[in-house]
């Protein structure tokens, strides 16, 4: 009867786990690249710190600093690459959405970040420009990844 109640305990904790996981915009990203409940493999690892900051949202990217300001979502656009003479660039594109700075334009487009993407092997940048987070990061997608976390928002 305690296995019982346990598991279904269990079971309870991870249907409510999936049901607000799945409900709150905070965890755009975090529900992009995950799944599934239990620990990553990444985390036995000491400089797994910044990936884990990355996967929660716990950075200072307009994404997540404009969500705290009350800044709608359409305005938390990217310092680097919302600049007039970036902007110029883009214009022959056939869309005129502004570029949010979030985790995957970091993590895939920005040219802010565009020299430690270059340090990336081939599978990690295809995994990451098909939205795929890998599930063991290599050392070059932590130094992305620390990269973004500590990233300061002035572009000076």
């Amino acid at each position: 009867a305690v296995v019982s109640t346990q598991s279904t305990g269990t079971a309870r904790f991870w249907d409510t786990w999936e049901e607000c996981r799945t409900k709150n915009k905070k965890l755009d990203f975090y529900n992009s690249v995950k799944d599934h409940p239990g620990p990553e493999p990444y985390l036995d690892t000491r400089e797994s710190r910044h990936i884990a900051q990355l996967r929660m949202s716990c950075h200072r990217l307009a994404i997540e600093t404009g969500r705290h300001k009350g800044i709608p979502r359409i305005e938390r656009v990217c310092p680097w690459c919302c600049v007039p003479e970036n902007i110029l660039a883009l214009v022959h594109l056939p869309f005129s959405d502004p570029i949010i700075q979030d985790e995957w334009h970091m993590l895939r487009e920005c040219i802010a970040t565009q020299e430690a993407r270059d340090e990336l092997d081939s599978p990690t940048k295809d995994s990451l420009s098909n939205s795929v987070f890998p599930a063991n990061p290599d050392r070059a997608l932590q130094n992305l990844a620390k990269l973004v976390t500590e990233l300061e928002l002035s572009v000076d």
